[in-house]
Parts: C-alpha cells; sequence; structure tokens
C-alpha cells in the first residue's frame, strides 16, 4: 500500500497525462528503406564551453530539411527502458527521487512567480528531470534493468505517417543567462507539417525561442549547435539517451490541426532537435550502452535524424503549467495522445559546420 501511495504521489498529472494511456497500439513498425544516401559526421564536435567573458554573437547556422514523400514516424505512448549509466540499478539507483527534490527546491529559489510555477510543474511532469523508483519495475533484458512502465512519449511504439519540415537552427549566444525565458538572441526558423495515424494534419507554428527555467538544464541560450544534450547532462529528459545534436531548439508556439489553430488557450512548448541516429532498424529507441548505431544498424541506414516534439506545457504570464497538447489522433481507451512526437528519418543537412560524407 505504502509503494502504491508513493507511485501515485511520484506521477501526478503525469498519470493524468500517460498512466491513463494503457492498451495502446504495440508491436514493431513497418521496414523504413535504408537506401537513400544521407551525410554523416567524420568528426563529432564536443560541446562548446561556457566563456568567462560574453560572447554577443556565435553566428553558427544549421538547416535540415526532409521533403515529402520520405518517412516520418509517429510516436505513440509506451514503456521505456531504463539505461543503468543514466538510472543505476534497483540496488544503486540513480536519476531517481533524491535528484526530483533537489532540483524542486532550486526551483524554489528562482524569482517570483517561477518559484511557485516550476516547482509544480516538476511535481507534475517528473520525467523532465527524473524517474524515482517508485515508478520503476525491474526487466529481464541484457542491458537494462528496469523499466518505466507508465506510457511516455520515449517508447519504441511508433507508426509510419507522412509530412515535410525545414528548420534553421540559429544559434548566437553559447549559454543561457539569468532574466525571462523569451530573451535570447538565439532564433529558428521553421515549417513543419505532418499527419497522424489517423490522417489528421498538423502544422507546428513557431513563435519564439525560450531558455526553459528547468534547474539543471543548459541550453545555449535556447538554440544549440554541435552539442550534447538529454542522457547524463541534466538538459532534457533522461528517458532520451545521451545524443549529439547537429541543432536544437526550445520554443513555443501554436499547433494547428486539419487547418485550425488548436491552441487558442496559449502556446505550446516546441522542441525541435537533429541528432544523431538513435533509433535501430526496429524502431527500437536505444540505450545509452548502445549508442553510437552502426549506421547500417539504423531504422534508414543513415547517422542522423529529426525528433519535432510538442511537450504538455502551456507557458502562462505566472510561468509554465502542465496541460495535454489538443491532437485529434484518439488512443484506443478513447482519450486524445496529449503529445506530439515526430520523426523525420530521411532528412537532409542542406547548411552545416559539421564535416560530412555520403553513407548509403
Amino acid at each position: 500500500m505504502e509503494r502504491d501511495v508513493n507511485r501515485r504521489r511520484f506521477l501526478g498529472a503525469s498519470t493524468l497525462l500517460i498512466g491513463a494511456l494503457a492498451g495502446c497500439p504495440g508491436g514493431q513498425p513497418e521496414e523504413t528503406p535504408a537506401t537513400t544516401p544521407s551525410p554523416s559526421p567524420e568528426e563529432t564536435p564536443t560541446a562548446t564551453p561556457t566563456p568567462e567573458e560574453p560572447m554577443t554573437e556565435m553566428g553558427a547556422e544549421v538547416t535540415v530539411r526532409q521533403e515529402s514523400g520520405k518517412t516520418v514516424y509517429w510516436v505513440l505512448p509506451g514503456e521505456r527502458r531504463l539505461s543503468p549509466t543514466v538510472f543505476g540499478t534497483p540496488d544503486n539507483p540513480r536519476f531517481g527521487a533524491d535528484l526530483l527534490e533537489f532540483r524542486i527546491e532550486q526551483a524554489k529559489q528562482l524569482p517570483e512567480p517561477l518559484s511557485n510555477a516550476i516547482p509544480q510543474l516538476l511535481q507534475d511532469l517528473p520525467s523532465l528531470v527524473a524517474v524515482p523508483e517508485q515508478a520503476r519495475e525491474s526487466v529481464d533484458s541484457p542491458i537494462a534493468h528496469e523499466k518505466l512502465t507508465e506510457p511516455t512519449l520515449f517508447s519504441d511504439n511508433a507508426q509510419i505517417t507522412s509530412g515535410e519540415f525545414e528548420v534553421t537552427y540559429k544559434d548566437q549566444r553559447p549559454y543561457d543567462r539569468p532574466g525571462a525565458p523569451g530573451d535570447t538572441p538565439d532564433e529558428a526558423d521553421l515549417t513543419a507539417t505532418f499527419t497522424d495515424p489517423a490522417e489528421n494534419e498538423y502544422e507546428l507554428q513557431l513563435d519564439h525561442i525560450v531558455q526553459p527555467p528547468i534547474p539543471g538544464y543548459e541550453t545555449g541560450g535556447g538554440v544549440m549547435t554541435g552539442a550534447w544534450h538529454h542522457g547524463v547532462t541534466g538538459t532534457g529528459s533522461p528517458l532520451m539517451p545521451k545524443l549529439f545534436a547537429y541543432g536544437a531548439f526550445w520554443g513555443v508556439g501554436n499547433v494547428l490541426v486539419n487547418g485550425e489553430v488548436a491552441t487558442e488557450d496559449g502556446f505550446r512548448v516546441i522542441h525541435f532537435m537533429t541528432t544523431q541516429t538513435v533509433r535501430d532498424q526496429d524502431y527500437r529507441l536505444a540505450l545509452d550502452e548502445e549508442l553510437p548505431l552502426p549506421t547500417e544498424s539504423t531504422i534508414a541506414g543513415r547517422a542522423h535524424h529529426t525528433h519535432g516534439v510538442v511537450l504538455p506545457i502551456r507557458p502562462t504570464p505566472d510561468g509554465p503549467v502542465f496541460d495535454p497538447v489538443p491532437t485529434a489522433f484518439e488512443l484506443p481507451n478513447g482519450n486524445p495522445q496529449p503529445f506530439i512526437h515526430a520523426m523525420w528519418e530521411q532528412e537532409e543537412l542542406v547548411n552545416s559546420p559539421f564535416k560530412q560524407e555520403m553513407s548509403g
């Protein structure tokens, strides 16, 4: 009984968001063609250190595009294996309840009103920073010792859909600074249209870049190029493996569904990132211990792909709050999917400062 109480306390609004999504379709998606050539890095640069003196401009830009007719995946809610490198073992857990409580206490030191909003957001969506032990279960796996059984947006379940996008990451500052989340010179241009498995049509309209005011996050001014995040980095959910990002941004904007603005009640948080490929041929999301994947073992035989995520977070004058994304895609239990996670598996680096080579 005590374990059940602790589990409910941990999940909070996350249970309302994804804990009630049991029964989502599983199985393996269709095989994706792996013959289209794509650029791949010869050498992975390290993240840019924070300078002692401010650098007002970096000027790095990365443009990525995928035209219509190529493979797009809509990621469904599902379980997530937990990396021992990130989350430890049942006898020696990491990124658990202690870290969550620490981040909440850090958030209470933020200026008002963030000092109230961010602690509540972390309680509602703890997977932004941690997975406490009460939410884990043992699993028989060659690498993972545990899994998060509550459905999450970082699952292995996905269906092929359609769409196209182009994004330009404009990295003007390599570090975050105190101040309002939107107070940054970093920018991004985005056009993104895609469908869900029921063929509802979506368009994302990015309004502006933000520096997420989450303790421990370092987003390079809201846009990063040539940097590492997720996993053990402290930036982004640890449920994603630590990955190299050619470009990434955090911003806010509207979601259009079937031509109509679905977010009249307010923007939602949009996170785009073009990264090393972290999906294998069965579309499993790799653990940290499994990376880097050999190019020939990735879902489309490519070295990189692009993720587009709309999180159930709505910015308000009093700070960000938990609020499901109003999608039109109905899950088997009758509820709409409360997040968007679209993945473009056959994109190309149109403009990038990183060395490239073609690989089939």
